[in-house]
C-alpha cells in the first residue's frame, strides 16, 4: 500500500521502511531540464514526481545536483505529496571542506530521509558514526560502501554476466537471513543493462529476464533512471560536448544520456532547448516515457507490474531464498515464509514450469514452457 502524504507519523510506525523499499537513482542534470538551459535540475524533476509516483518508487536517490537548499526544500515538499522520500548523494551536496557532521545534519533538518555517504575508505569508524548520528533521527538511513550503514550498496547483480550459474552465485554471495541487503542491476557509473547483456533484442530480453529475478529478491531495489525504459548505453562521437565545454567521458556518459519523455525526435521532451547537455539518438522514439504508458508489453509496464505485484502480493515474505533444483543454464528459488517462486532461463532451450498461479513473465510462455532469455514468477 502507498504510505500517505504525511511522512512525520509514519517515521515512527515505519523505522525500517528502507529494508525493502524501491529507491530510483535520479542523475539529476539527465533527468528534467526545468530551466530550458539543457541541464536537468531540481525544477525538472519537481515536475516528474506525477511520473515516479506512477512507476512505484519509494524514494529518490538523488545524485549529480549542484548545492541549491531552496530548490531542495521545495523538492521534499512536492515529493511527500507523492509519498516519495529524499535520500541525498552527500559527495554532492557537502560543501568541499565541510565537516561531515554538519553536513548530514543540515540535510537532515531540511528534510532528507536518508544519506548516501562515501568516505573514500574502507575504515569503519566514520561510516558508523554517520550512522550513530542518522539513527538520533526516526525512520532516516544511511546508504554507502560500508556495511555499517544501514544499507551496504550491492553491485553482484551488476557485475554478474546473462548466466543462471553466475546469477546464483551472486544471490547465495548477498543473501544473510535477517540481515539487510540491497540489490542494483545499473547505475550512472556503469553499463546499462541492456547493452550489458548483448544490446538489441536479445539484450532487453534479457534486461527484462533479470528485472523479474531483481524484483523477486529479499530486500532493497536501487534503480537507475531509464533502466525502467530499457535505455541502452549510448557510444558517444567524438564531437559530444557539454555545455561545460569537456569532452564526453565515454566510460560514463554514454549511460548518462538525458531521459527521452515525449515525441518522435530530440531532445524529446527532455528540454524545451534546442537540445540537451549530450545527444539523445533520434531513434529513442519507441523508447520514450510517452510511448511506453501505452505498451502493456514494454519494458516500463514490466517494471510498474514487477513494483505493485511485489508491494501487494503475500508471496514476498520472508528475508531468506531456498533453490530448486533445474535444468543446465536455470534456476529457481522459492521466498522462504512467503511462497513466490522465481524461475530464470538463461539456456537455448524450453524450460517446464512446475504447476502454479503465474504472477508475472518477462516473455510470453510457449505451451506453458519458460523459453530462453525470460523469468517467471509463479505461485
Amino acid at each position: 500500500m502507498r504510505r500517505s502524504a504525511d511522512l512525520q507519523p509514519e517515521r515512527t510506525e515505519e523505522p525500517t521502511w528502507w529494508r525493502d523499499a524501491v529507491f530510483y537513482q535520479v542523475y539529476l542534470r539527465s533527468f528534467a531540464d526545468g530551466d530550458a538551459d539543457g541541464f536537468g535540475d531540481l525544477a525538472g524533476l519537481r515536475s516528474r514526481l506525477g511520473y515516479l509516483e506512477l512507476v512505484g518508487v519509494d524514494a529518490i536517490r538523488l545524485t549529480g545536483p549542484a548545492p541549491d537548499a531552496a530548490g531542495f526544500d521545495k523538492l521534499v515538499a512536492d515529493a511527500r505529496e507523492h509519498s516519495i522520500r529524499i535520500v541525498l548523494d552527500l559527495t554532492d551536496f557537502a560543501e568541499p571542506g565541510a565537516d561531515l557532521g554538519q553536513a548530514m545534519r543540515q540535510w537532515l533538518d531540511r528534510g532528507a530521509d536518508g544519506l548516501q555517504i562515501d568516505l573514500g575508505t574502507p575504515e569503519p569508524a566514520g561510516y558508523r558514526l554517520a550512522r550513530q548520528l542518522v539513527d538520533q533521527t526516526p525512520a532516516r538511513m544511511t546508504f554507502g560502501p560500508s556495511a555499517e550503514l544501514h544499507l551496504a550498496a550491492n553491485d553482484r547483480l551488476a557485475n554478474a554476466e546473462f548466466d543462471a550459474d553466475l546469477v546464483r552465485q551472486a544471490i547465495e554471495d548477498s543473501v544473510r537471513p535477517g540481515e539487510p541487503v540491497s540489490w542494483r542491476l545499473s547505475h550512472a557509473d556503469a553499463l546499462r543493462q541492456v547493452t550489458r547483456y548483448g544490446g538489441a533484442e536479445a539484450g532487453l530480453a534479457r534486461a527484462k529476464a533479470m528485472t523479474l529475478v531483481l524484483f523477486a529478491l529479499p530486500g532493497a531495489v536501487f534503480l537507475y533512471n531509464g533502466e525502467e525504459l530499457g535505455l541502452p548505453s549510448v557510444d558517444l562521437p567524438d564531437w559530444a560536448w557539454d555545455n561545460a565545454g569537456r569532452a564526453a567521458d565515454r566510460d560514463l556518459d554514454g549511460s548518462r544520456i538525458p531521459i527521452p519523455w515525449e515525441g518522435e525526435a530530440p531532445p524529446f521532451g527532455f528540454t524545451e532547448a534546442r537540445a540537451g547537455w549530450l545527444p539523445m539518438p533520434n531513434e529513442w522514439g519507441p523508447l520514450t516515457v510517452e510511448a511506453q504508458l501505452e505498451d502493456a508489453g514494454s519494458m516500463l509496464s514490466l517494471y510498474r507490474q514487477a513494483i505493485e505485484v511485489r508491494r501487494s502480493h503475500p508471496g514476498f515474505a520472508g528475508d531468506e531464498v531456498e533453490w530448486y533444483g533445474a535444468p543446465p543454464g536455470c534456476f529457481a528459488f522459492r521466498r522462504k515464509g512467503g511462497g513466490l517462486v522465481c524461475a530464470l532461463n538463461t539456456s537455448g532451450a524450453l524450460v517446464p514450469l512446475p504447476e502454479g498461479e503465474i504472477l508475472a513473465s518477462s516473455a510470453p510462455l510457449q505451451d506453458g514452457q519458460l523459453p530462453p532469455d525470460a523469468s517467471v514468477w509463479l505461485m
